[in-house]
């Protein structure tokens, strides 16, 4: 409820949508030891049934929605990998044209690379690895029509400041994949960061 708490009660529900009262043609679903909650938000995953939110294709990203939906994630801010510039620019003119129509809402692209430490790269792809760079991704956010809303960095690479500060309105800025220490750190959060990506996870 409002106040926080699980409270015993029906919901009626139809056509999709939450109404005050129920009738008598209505399906009944015995929901008893079950809980209710708000459809859950996925801001870090890359893709699921076989399909990757990098093929760049409309297919694979309506394939993520759906099966997202079934499994009560009802909004998805699905993430790229380190590619090239192009490859970057393909997946995020498909999320643009993505229409929403069913499935998951994709409100956003979390880019989880390129602007990240070799040293702790993880799987991503060490060959596209790139300095943070703020008119390489000003193209891609064009291409995305503003749906990059969350990009990973490390605060110790070379222009990573720079794009703190020149960013941080823009977007949700996190900490990832990175050797940074811990003053280096600190200076990022005061410039504006305020997240972090699989915290101590590919981090000193």
């Amino acid at each position: 409820t409002e106040e926080g708490i699980f409270e015993k009660k029906d919901i009626y529900i139809r056509d999709g949508k939450f109404v005050d009262l129920a009738q008598e043609e209505d399906e009944i679903v015995d929901g008893e030891g079950c809980y209710a909650i708000p459809g859950l938000t996925d801001i870090h995953f890359h893709g699921c049934v076989g399909r990757d939110f990098c093929d760049g294709t409309e297919e694979a990203i309506q394939a993520i929605a759906d099966y997202e939906a079934s499994v009560g994630v009802t909004t998805i801010v699905p993430a790229t990998m380190t590619f090239s510039e192009d490859k970057l620019t393909q997946i995020a003119r498909a999320a643009r044209a993505h229409k929403n129509e069913k499935g998951a809402i994709l409100c956003g692209i979390n880019m989880e690379g390129p602007f990240i430490a070799m040293k702790k790269k993880g799987a991503q792809n060490g060959k596209y690895i790139h300095k943070p760079d703020i008119e390489m991704f000003d193209r891609l956010q064009k291409e995305a029509g503003g749906l990059f809303k969350l990009v990973d960095l490390a605060p110790e690479e070379e222009g990573a400041m720079e794009f703190i500060r020149a960013k941080k309105d823009e977007v949700v800025l996190s900490i990832a994949h990175t050797t940074t220490d811990y003053e280096t750190a600190k200076m990022a959060i005061e410039e504006g960061v305020h997240h972090m990506t699989h915290l101590y996870n590919a981090m000193n």
